[in-house]
């Protein structure tokens, strides 16, 4: 299941306002290119003067939700077209008047499908509703009153002088317009396409400075169900609507209500797929924030209450592209997964300092080491014979030099988890290695410590490295900073053999499977960053069938240490604060996270 989280602002409302001439119609800038339909005209000569025949507007702040509420009742009559049911459109669940019938404007009966459907005209991609068959009318009083109009100056005393009958013939959502395909585009570049897509608008209100104004006047409640019906007409997504209710501004209220109203929902369907998948859950639940507009405290309550779930961002970084240019840009989005917002992104360890590089290296040796002589102790039959999941760690020291003018010395300290007896609990490869390190040197500080790395393995999965290399014990730092190794028989680094990760097989499955040609594989799949989504990914049951009975262990990389291992790292980052936490994407030790604690 994907979910795009979406906080509505008077940002995601835009409306074109029209010069209504003397046919009673109006020269819409997205009517329907059909044999029957009128040249489109932007503008027209009146007495020497060239005329706008329309413009774009906002509603002003307190007057949102009045002009929302008149939209939404226009479009819901248009999407029900009386005499010609057979094109209308599938009923959604939003609220509208029932009582009082609709008056359909004399034109509506002979609209067709789609031309109440707004498209961009430059990408074609949907982006709003045409309503210029069956404009809104409003005074040219209101008009200036009541909205913002896009233009300078000279537009809006023209708009005044010349347009004496005005009304709203299109209206626009284009943030939603942009969110929508980018997290479209990122679920086929993770294979996701197949699963099942919600999108949530979040609604609220704002106490208003003028006491005299609605409190209820600027609420995107309308605006929410106006995307509601974009959402259903345009995509095969379920969008569903929360309304908050007023003070969106305070922190504290924003709290109140996602974890009151928003996360109670996202949990119920947690719930069903913990049901469905077992502890597989996570691997079939992933959350994308829409960073776009809105208060500062909404955006922030919003990321924290969701946090738990290591959600994604689609982030607008310009949001009035369409305001200015009339047009959908879809590189003013931006996706980020979730490590790269938490500033931890994954990189190479070439591309990170000496010392990092050298815990890399010690843990390769470490792996290969240990996989070669799995099957000759008793690692598997005793050492960890309740979980088969070794867990290996390196603790990186620099130990300062005792003569002056000396180099530091550096010291690999190795480590690994043991479970002898499950009732007296196991020894975890972190402290184990810290541990050993201060029974090998008791004068040993927490300053001293540098970085520990940690990286999981699964026993019986993997083949066993060719490598002989002998783990140097104390080594030096050369004059140019290279380290040096203080063992003559340690010269150059070794080149790792590459080890098959075992993968889940997506054949068969109707979901997130893996594409047959190499010539669909993307980025993002590709591509360093976490999280890695899983190649069987749909809600159907052949799908989770087939991951619960996978053969293969799935890799448990990036695995942070456990809560007694952090708390003992906790406690050396208050004497050391640099000292760091090296995890790996996954059992290759090719590119790594490093997270400072403190």
């Amino acid at each position: 299941m994907e979910f795009l989280v979406h906080n509505i602002s008077h940002s995601d409302l835009v409306v074109e306002l029209s010069w209504l001439r003397e046919d009673g119609t109006a020269n819409s800038s997205v009517a329907a290119k059909s044999s029957t339909s009128r040249p489109v005209v932007g503008s027209v000569n009146v007495d020497g003067t060239t005329v706008p025949l329309s413009v774009l507007g906002r509603p002003k702040f307190s007057l949102f939700q009045q002009t929302s509420e008149q939209i939404l009742e226009r479009v819901q009559q248009l999407r029900r077209p009386q005499g010609n049911a057979t094109e209308a459109a599938a009923e959604l669940s939003v609220p509208g008047p029932q009582d009082v019938p609709p008056v359909l404007h004399p034109s509506l009966l002979d609209i067709t499908g789609d031309r109440w459907k707004a498209r961009c005209q430059d990408t074609q991609s949907p982006i709003g509703f045409n309503l210029a068959d069956a404009p809104i009318p409003i005074s040219s009083k209101e008009l200036l009153r009541d909205f913002q109009l896009r233009g300078e100056v000279e537009t809006t005393q023209l708009v005044d002088r010349y347009w004496d009958r005005v009304g709203i013939t299109a209206v626009y959502f284009p943030l939603v317009a942009l969110l929508l395909p980018k997290w479209t585009k990122v679920l086929e570049e993770f294979q996701s396409e197949g699963s099942r897509q919600l999108v949530y608008l979040i609604s609220g209100a704002g106490i208003p400075r003028n006491v005299e104004h609605s409190r209820s006047g600027n609420s995107t409640e309308s605006t929410a169900q106006l995307i509601v019906l974009f959402v259903h007409q345009y995509y095969p997504m379920t969008a569903i609507q929360v309304h908050s209710g007023s003070n969106i501004f305070r922190f504290d209220d924003n709290v109140q209500f996602m974890t009151r109203e928003l996360r109670p929902l996202l949990e119920a369907h947690r719930e069903t797929l913990v049901d469905r998948c077992g502890e597989a859950w996570k691997s079939h639940f992933h959350v994308t924030i829409a960073y776009a507009d809105g208060p500062p405290a909404r955006l922030s309550a919003l990321n924290a209450s969701l946090r738990m779930y290591k959600p994604s961002y689609l982030h607008i970084w310009q949001l009035k592209t369409f305001w200015h240019e009339r047009k959908l840009s879809i590189a003013d989005v931006d996706f980020h997964s979730f490590e790269n917002i938490e500033a931890s992104p994954c990189v190479s360890p070439s591309k990170s300092d000496t010392m990092t590089q050298k815990v890399v290296h010690e843990m390769r040796l470490f792996r290969d080491q240990f996989l070669a002589a799995e099957h000759e102790g008793e690692v598997a039959s005793f050492w960890l014979r309740k979980s088969r999941k070794p867990v290996l760690a390196v603790l990186l020291i620099e130990k300062p030099a005792t003569v002056a003018g000396e180099q530091p010395t550096i010291i690999v300290q190795r480590g690994m988890n043991c479970e002898v007896s499950m009732p007296t609990g196991s020894l975890c490869a972190e402290r184990n290695a810290i541990g050993s390190a201060l029974a090998s040197d008791p004068t040993l500080t927490r300053r001293s410590l540098k970085m520990i790395a940690v990286l999981g393995l699964n026993l019986a999965e993997f083949a066993t490295s060719t490598s002989n290399e002998v783990l140097p014990i104390r080594i030096h730092l050369g004059s140019a900073g290279s380290i040096q190794s203080a063992s003559a028989a340690t010269k150059t680094e070794p080149q790792v053999p590459s080890i098959p990760i075992p993968r889940v097989n997506g054949g068969g499955g109707t979901g997130r499977g893996k594409r047959a040609s190499s010539e669909n594989k993307n980025a993002n799949l590709l591509s360093p960053r976490k999280p890695k989504r899983p190649r069987t990914f749909s809600f159907d049951e052949a799908a989770v069938e087939q991951m619960v009975r996978a053969g293969s262990a799935p890799d448990r990389n990036p695995l942070a240490p456990c809560g007694a291992c952090k708390e003992w790292l906790v406690k050396i980052a208050e004497a050391n604060p640099s000292f760091r936490v090296v995890t790996f994407e996954n059992s290759r030790c090719r590119n790594v996270y490093i997270k400072q604690l403190m």
